[in-house]
């Protein structure tokens, strides 16, 4: 039987919008890397496959209320490479801003600090804050940002094939430490980039980083179907989400790989209680640490800048589609705008809904509704395993792994332990094996 997949996302001490003012949660904490060594263990405890850390390159609106700063994910992953030993490492990194080089740099040493464990979520920045850090005056269009995309995941993936896998010869007896027929130069010339090569860090332990994308509008699905080898999405409905898999799972196989190698996990919030009554009672205490300012602020950043500031918060939700940018996310306009025709929701109860989840899936309830639910959307085909997304941590973290991930392991949902080292290892994933042809790197070339 296949095995359901389970990553965390950590985000601040909490993805509850206001949790930060919960006792259950310490902020002062949260920068330190007892912090996120204590989250990705206890994750390793429950045999995650890997601690995802998200990124985005702006201090985003709503910070004088709510958590919105941000380390660097790289830099955190390889502090935890090691103080962890089996869990994969997943950082986020844009390729709306950045160049090829460094980050498949970054993350090729990654990976070997970690002994195979490194993944890379490509996304592409669609808040418009954002440019003007990186000396742009507005973001770039969405498909503007997208073919920069494809071509910035071609260069990084070309530079890490750039070595085969035993290029490091060190044969001390001749003196010959690199095999130049070996390592290749990357010559790419593109759209956006021009990349010489090649790399200067060797072949990473995995051939490649596995590569993670959110693939819900119908140029993400584009880019999944082409790189992804885990998607990571938004899925608030059973039936929506199997549709939504059979969408991507057509276009991986008409890109011409097989869908079956690509794990779909929608992210999912749990909020946990001993009972029903008491998960609903945490639920609303959490609820009650909500912020309107601060939801529309989030909103304004999920609608790609937005602003819904001057609407009635208690008339129907607006027409977001017919007035967001083009560069703006339009999946999860879409999302919410069938949700609030759906369900007759005002903008203060859509700012309610998106309060517990961003715009994932919330679940409360016990322990054992939880694991049936993660069981049902596995059986049904439209989750491959999910994207934890604790309302609080460390302990709502903590509840999942003691409590509902023993009820997952006994239903033989979950494996009952590691079968290998690497973050392929554990999504089940073949290691790419990519010959080295043409241009060879000269003698010289190597002492440049």
């Amino acid at each position: 039987m296949a095995e359901l997949h389970l990553t965390l996302f950590v985000n601040g001490v909490g993805h509850h919008e206001g949790v930060w003012r919960s006792p259950r949660t310490d902020p002062a904490r949260a920068h330190g890397l007892g912090w996120f060594t204590e989250l990705a263990r206890t994750a390793e405890r429950g045999l995650f496959d890997a601690v995802f850390l998200a990124d985005v390159p702006v201090l985003a609106a709503g910070a004088e209320r709510d958590v919105q700063e941000r380390l660097d994910p790289v830099s955190v992953l390889s502090a935890l490479a090691g103080t962890t030993e089996r869990i994969g490492l997943i950082g986020t990194a844009s390729t709306t801003y950045g160049d090829p080089f460094t980050l498949a740099r970054q993350f090729a040493t990654l990976d070997h600090l970690s002994g195979g464990r490194a993944g890379w979520n490509v996304v592409t920045t669609s808040i418009p804050a954002a440019a003007e850090n990186f000396g742009a005056a507005e973001l770039p269009d969405h498909a503007t940002r997208y073919r920069r995309a494809h071509e910035f995941v071609e260069v990084v993936t070309g530079l890490w094939d750039g070595w085969a896998d035993h290029a490091l010869v060190r044969d001390r007896v001749l003196g010959r430490y690199l095999d130049p027929a070996r390592v290749r130069r990357l010559d790419h010339r593109g759209e956006h980039f021009s990349v010489r090569g090649p790399l200067n860090v060797p072949r990473p332990p995995q051939g490649r980083p596995v590569l993670v994308q959110a693939g819900s509008s119908a140029a993400g699905i584009g880019l999944a179907a082409r790189f992804a080898e885990t998607v990571f999405t938004a899925q608030w409905e059973i039936d929506e989400a199997a549709r939504f898999a059979v969408e991507l799972r057509a276009a991986i196989a008409v890109a011409g790989r097989d869908p079956a190698t690509v794990p779909i996990l929608p992210g999912l919030v749990p909020i946990l209680g001993g009972t029903e009554t008491d998960a609903r009672r945490l639920a609303a205490e959490f609820a009650a640490l909500t912020d309107t300012a601060v939801g529309i602020s989030l909103l304004r950043n999920q609608l790609g800048g937005l602003d819904l500031s001057g609407d009635d918060l208690d008339a129907p939700f607006p027409d977001v589609l017919s007035r967001i940018a083009p560069s703006a996310p339009q999946h999860r306009a879409r999302l919410l705008t069938r949700l609030a025709a759906a369900e007759r929701l005002s903008l203060r109860e859509v700012l309610g809904r998106l309060a517990g989840g961003h715009g994932h899936r919330v679940v409360v309830g016990t322990p054992e509704q939880i694991a049936a639910e993660l069981g049902a959307w596995f059986r049904a085909g439209a989750a491959d395993g999910f994207t934890v997304m604790p309302a609080d941590l460390p302990q709502g973290l903590t509840d999942f792994v003691d409590h509902v991930v023993p009820l997952l392991r006994r239903s033989g949902l979950t494996r009952p332990d590691y079968r290998g080292t690497t973050l392929r290892n554990h999504l089940g994933l073949a290691r790419p094996q990519v010959p080295i042809q043409s241009s060879p790197v000269t003698a010289g070339e190597e002492r440049r």
